[in-house]
């Protein structure tokens, strides 16, 4: 008897507030990820030093530490580059990965009591035949 009580009361809250909270979610887990791979940011500084390590140019023309100095700052900014390459290109399949299992999960939740009936009807005439 409680059981008929409460279906309306759930069926108001899982196609209502539980829709709402499903949203909100999935719009934080979109936020965490921008947030966590700092797309962002990693996009602003693609071509600084990595780890803001770099040579300082002597005053002096010393064509030896001139040359010096440009390899090892062009490693350190390749070496920055293609680690901030991989992180953005991590960050962009999870994001992607997010924005499409968003509304799928939407549609999911939206199925599941009713496939909970169906499966219950099913059982139900498994059982009579």
């Amino acid at each position: 008897m409680y059981l008929l009580y409460l279906m309306p009361l759930y069926a108001k809250w899982h196609y209502g507030g539980g829709f709402r909270d499903l949203y909100h979610n999935w719009k934080n887990f979109i936020s965490f990820t921008l947030h966590f791979f700092s797309i962002k940011i990693l996009f602003s500084t693609l071509l600084a030093p990595f780890w803001r390590m770099d040579e300082e140019y002597k005053k002096e023309f010393d064509p030896e530490s001139f040359f010096e100095t440009l390899v090892v700052n062009t490693l350190m900014r390749l070496v920055g580059f293609f680690s901030r390459m991989f992180v953005i290109a991590i960050g962009l399949i999870v994001l992607f990965m997010v924005l499409v299992l968003g509304p799928v999960t939407l549609l999911l939740w939206a199925l599941a009591p009713l496939a909970v009936i169906a499966l219950f009807i099913l059982g139900v005439f498994s059982i009579l035949l």
